[in-house]
């Protein structure tokens, strides 16, 4: 059975995003903010003015919005979905399929795959599963949150069967602002399945018993708040009659607050960025080779380009392309 080419079930219309969409797209991820993340408002504004974000609306209106880039890790060929996000009252009305397709089709020719992340606990992983993604590969999340991050992948061109999957081996920075290492997704097991949760530590310099510097968090290590101690004040004893005479106390001196350091940023140790290379071109490898994954989408939402020789074909670009093609 073909899939089926996405009709949002109400008219609405696709465009590129302008400042005056900024209060919404703020308080839709707002609302949303568990399942996309959350950017602040001169990052959303940066997004805007170059062209990566797109609106989806009908004449009452506005209903969702994507954001995202043609461009991820300086790949040509690999874009990247950053927030894809619709109204409550207005979802499962495939207006995010309706997204997806608006941005494949405005991409650059030379852009065959796109990817996102998702939080592996929340409901959307089955939303990219019915358009076509496929889960490549997973990466801790923020070690707050003890989440595991599911990398889904597509490729994006109809009929396209050879492209060659990828993911990074290790992202740094982004949302959770922390370095984190990649791994693919063992043959035979669901992305829903357990997954372990690698996190970079610090090693102390001098300290001979410091814990490595990449392992398993076990959530340990974390020393408990105690909280300051009272102070009593000391109360004046009144003389004979109930009456006090004293003059006014002195001023305590003021104690400055000592200034809050910085968070220093932990790096993943480069032996284990180097093997977390090598085990995930040795794994593209096979699968590229075998084609050991498919998609298994309910929905159609790929890009079909206009033939050079019969001129048949959808149109390259529904929508005007990105002002400015640079990676975020």
């Amino acid at each position: 059975m073909s899939a089926i080419i996405p009709q949002p079930r109400c008219p609405i219309t696709i465009r590129p995003a302008t400042m005056n969409d900024i209060p919404f797209i703020d308080s839709l991820q707002k609302m949303h903010t568990k399942q996309v993340g959350w950017m602040p408002t001169k990052t959303l504004e940066g997004k805007v003015g170059l062209g990566h974000v797109l609106v989806a609306e009908d004449a009452t209106e506005r209903a969702g919005y994507l954001i995202g880039n043609d461009q991820y890790f300086k790949h040509d060929d690999v874009g990247i979905i950053y927030q894809l996000n619709v109204l409550p009252g207005r979802q499962r009305s495939l207006i995010g399929a309706a997204l997806l397709k608006a941005q494949f089709d405005r991409s650059a020719y030379g852009c065959k795959l796109y990817c996102c992340w998702c939080a592996q606990d929340i409901e959307a992983n089955h939303f990219w599963e019915s358009v076509g993604f496929v889960p490549v590969a997973f990466r801790a999340g923020s070690e707050k949150k003890r989440r595991v991050h599911i990398f889904w992948s597509k490729r994006i061109r109809e009929g396209d069967m050879t492209t060659p999957w990828w993911f990074p081996a290790e992202t740094k920075g982004g949302s959770i602002m922390e370095d984190r290492l990649v791994f693919p997704i063992p043959p035979g097991t669901h992305w829903s399945d357990a997954k372990p949760i690698v996190l970079p530590r610090h090693t102390h310099v001098g300290d001979t018993h410091a814990r490595p510097k990449q392992l398993e968090d076990d959530g340990a290590g974390h020393p408990k708040k105690t909280k300051p101690a009272m102070r009593v004040a000391n109360k004046r004893q009144p003389l004979c009659g109930g009456l006090m005479f004293a003059g006014p106390e002195p001023a305590e001196a003021k104690v400055e607050k000592p200034k809050r350091e910085r968070k220093a940023k932990i790096k993943n140790d480069p032996k284990f960025v180097a093997a977390a290379r090598e085990l995930r071109d040795r794994w593209l490898e096979r699968v590229n080779d075998g084609e050991m994954l498919g998609a298994q989408g309910k929905y159609d939402v790929s890009r079909a380009l206009v033939s050079a020789a019969t001129g048949t074909g959808a149109s390259i670009k529904a929508l005007a392309a990105p002002a400015v093609a640079i990676a975020a």
